[in-house]
């Protein structure tokens, strides 16, 4: 059923939904309206946080903050693409983009802690129900060849929203801003939900909505049970009842969770996705791809600052040149995966390798080690990223029929952000079994920080293994098929 928006029919377009070339505009700048805005809320708000909570006398909280800012957002984004599906991805678009406006406006005012935490969480959840929004529509809107293009063009959205968001969260609260700079990114968030809301179609499932409360109230506990002890695991101690309490209630969700979906006649997270070896691998390597992005954040700062002596100005510019090249890399990466199917394993591979040779090099760090490197090594996983965003998405993408696209879509987001939330505690673990007898002498620091960074690189490999000996093959196989279909009309007409 389609509901609103302009269509424009046309044989010459295989895109899912048709749209006339001004609508088509619309609403590709909207998408990228809504990536901005994600980035931007994202590094401005980590950025204003310890500003924020200082103001309310509440730094004791900053941990607590930072996980309502994750879980909010981790648990609906896989709920969130469902709903799209069931009630209509511009709807969606609009309701939730309103409310994390809202809550955006909201927490520029409020400087009571409770108040202002409730907002965040809220704000989080918002975000994450119209995650996948841009990367479905991007999808349904173009061409099969120009996808991978407009994915790039997305990613390289994400990386100008979060170099501008924090550059400008720091400006206006140097000036005495401190609200506008909590605000701002909702200005380009309502510019895409109007762009969106007048240019897209409603498309949405015939006939009675019904939505799986039971999975989505046990999708929840699943999350928060095991998120919980993830991010307070290192803190607190891994054998500390709370944590093993976390980690219970989490585990036992989850099996209730895997019942119910089963047995639901629409599930929230449908279990046979899983049966789609093409598809659970590329959830799997895209897990991989994601999971270095911890190191990277965390570890190559500390490193950088306690191994090699480094000033904070230079480990706070370290991801400049990364971030150029994300801004600037994916959409030409995009036109040349859109031109063969068989260049996505290969785009997929390059992530990969490159990843596993930035953090192998990273991974023997001594005090001589010249910072140069780190530049160098973190400036190449922009390129891997380059080469990741414009092709593990549409491919898991062409796996699933349209009706599982949003919630398939949806997925791949979440496995990418619960695969930092996982890193993180591996990486943690590894750090404190190398530094425990002395966390501030340096060579415990530069064991500690070799470990992550040799981890990462293993995973890559794995990742590089999986790509060659298992991804390779589907896309090959498919493609050959394709062709073959293709093909079969013609000789028809020819014999004829």
């Amino acid at each position: 059923m389609i509901r609103g928006g302009n269509l424009m029919t046309t044989t010459q377009s295989n895109a899912a939904v048709q749209l006339s070339k001004s609508n088509k505009t619309k609403v590709q700048a909207g998408c990228i309206c809504l990536m901005l805005s994600i980035a931007m809320f994202g590094l401005s708000l980590a950025t204003l946080q310890g500003p924020i909570l200082q103001t309310m006398n509440a730094m004791g909280y900053f941990s607590l903050l930072t996980i309502f800012a994750s879980l909010g957002l981790s648990i609906m984004t896989p709920i969130g693409g469902k709903l799209g599906d069931l009630m209509g991805r511009r709807n969606i678009v609009i309701v939730a983009g309103l409310i994390c406006a809202f809550c955006g406006i909201g927490m520029g005012f409020v400087r009571m802690l409770i108040p202002f935490m409730i907002l965040r969480l809220v704000l989080g959840a918002a975000q994450g129900a119209f995650l996948a929004a841009p990367y479905i529509i991007v999808r349904e809107i173009n061409e099969s060849k120009d996808v991978p293009k407009a994915m790039g063009i997305l990613s390289s959205s994400v990386a100008v929203g979060g170099f501008a968001g924090s550059i400008i969260a720091g400006i206006l609260t140097d000036m005495g801003y401190l609200g506008f700079a909590i605000m701002f990114p909702a200005i380009p968030l309502i510019l895409g939900v109007i762009l969106i809301g007048s240019g897209m179609p409603n498309i949405r499932r015939e006939g009675k909505v019904h939505i799986d409360c039971a999975g989505i109230v046990m999708l929840a506990a699943t999350l928060f049970g095991i998120l919980l002890a993830l991010n307070y695991g290192p803190k607190i101690g891994w054998s500390d009842y709370r944590i093993l309490l976390g980690f219970i209630i989490g585990i036992i969700a989850l099996i209730i969770l895997v019942k119910i979906e089963k047995k639901a006649s629409d599930p929230m997270i449908p279990m046979y996705l899983f049966k789609n070896k093409n598809y659970s691998m590329l959830l799997i390597v895209g897990f991989i791809c994601y999971f270095y992005f911890n190191a990277m954040n965390t570890y190559a700062p500390l490193a950088v600052q306690s191994v090699l002596g480094a000033s904070t100005a230079v480990s706070g510019a370290l991801q400049m040149p990364r971030t150029i090249i994300t801004i600037i890399l994916p959409a030409i990466v995009g036109v040349w995966v859109g031109k063969k199917a068989q260049n996505i394993w290969k785009a997929i591979a390059v992530a990969t390798v490159i990843v596993a040779a930035a953090f192998f090099t990273m991974g023997f760090t001594t005090s001589s080690t010249p910072v140069l490197l780190y530049f160098v090594a973190l400036a190449a996983t922009g390129i891997a990223e380059s080469f990741r965003a414009v092709s593990i998405t549409p491919a898991a993408q062409s796996t699933l029929p349209r009706s599982d696209l949003g919630v398939g879509t949806s997925l791949v987001n979440f496995v990418n952000s619960l695969s930092s939330l996982i890193a993180a505690a591996v990486f943690g673990i590894s750090y404190d079994v190398c530094t425990k007898s002395d966390p501030t002498n340096v060579s415990s620091i530069t064991a500690g920080v070799n470990s992550v960074f040799l981890i990462s690189a293993i995973t890559s490999v794995v990742g590089l293994l999986l790509v060659i000996f298992v991804i390779r093959p589907q896309i090959n196989r498919k493609a050959a098929e394709t062709a073959a279909q293709a093909e079969t009309p013609a000789e028809a007409k020819t014999q004829a």
